[in-house]
């Protein structure tokens, strides 16, 4: 409920600050997960399980 209080009262430059980040750490979440699975994949591949 906060939150949405926030983006009733909230001020347009403290949104234009907080979507930067959030886009960051969706890219950043989006990298680690491909990593994560291209790892398993050549783990999988390297010792033919």
């Amino acid at each position: 409920m906060a939150h949405h209080w926030h983006q009733l009262f909230g001020s347009p430059a403290e949104d234009m600050n907080d979507a930067g980040l959030d886009e960051a750490a969706y890219v950043a979440s989006w990298g680690l997960s491909c990593a994560a699975v291209a790892g398993v994949v050549l783990l999988i591949w390297q010792f033919n399980v």
